[in-house]
């Protein structure tokens, strides 16, 4: 499993990509910045992986199975204040795995999603230069909810309840990625952070679900009028 300050690499190289290689495809295709100026907002879908970096199950009655790397989805909006700075607003879901609860005689067997809502402030500090690579930081906060549905119910008895639950908190984010505009209307984006997750409160017998989601979207420009 990554550390904390892997993942904190891992956003930080994510980052430092373009300047690699930035300038080379600029000289390629140079109608792309003409076509896709700095200055359009966009929506878009990321999809990836969320890297689990918390503790272990401290509950005797719960057995988890929580994988590293899990599935990670994102929807998002940009609105562009400045050509260097945006704000984002971003609803992802997170299928963290499966847990197993005993109640006396019956099994209960569910998944555990996390849903983190988040507003966020972009910073593209090559928004003016002539490559078609535009890498920002990225930091912000919001809430995140965590639920633990019951798919299956093994026992004798089928009793009133099904032991759902879920738990809520607030969350800081931080991390950084690339976009890279292709035409008038479409562009992709190359997106790495790390989510600090503590519901203070046990979810399947855990409390820290922080991890590091790292995605690839696709996004639409929303040209003015």
């Amino acid at each position: 499993m990554l550390t904390l300050n892997k993942a904190i690499v891992i956003g930080l190289l994510i980052c430092a990509l373009p300047f690699f290689s930035g300038s080379a495809h600029a000289a390629d295709k140079p109608e792309i910045n003409r076509l896709s100026p700095a200055r359009f907002s966009m929506v878009g879908l990321r999809i990836g992986a969320w890297v689990g970096q918390g503790g272990d199950v401290n509950e005797s009655n719960v057995t988890a199975d929580f994988p590293d790397a899990s599935f990670y989805t994102e929807i998002y909006y940009d609105h562009r204040f400045t050509p260097a700075l945006i704000g984002e607003l971003s609803l992802g879901v997170s299928t963290r795995g499966d847990a197993t609860y005993l109640d006396g005689d019956n099994k209960y067997v569910g998944t555990i999603n996390l849903y983190p809502m988040l507003l966020q402030l972009k910073v593209t500090p090559l928004a003016g230069g002539e490559s078609r690579f535009r890498p920002y930081l990225i930091g912000g906060g919001g809430v995140v909810v965590g639920k633990q549905s019951t798919d299956i119910v093994i026992g004798p008895s089928l009793p009133l309840y099904f032991n759902e639950e879920s738990q809520t908190d607030l969350l800081v984010v931080l991390g950084g990625g690339i976009d890279i505009p292709l035409s008038e209307q479409l562009g992709l984006n190359i997106n790495g952070k790390y989510h600090w997750i503590d519901f203070g409160d046990n979810l399947a017998g855990l409390t820290d679900y922080s991890g590091m989601a790292i995605s690839v979207g696709v996004a639409y420009f929303l040209h003015k009028k």
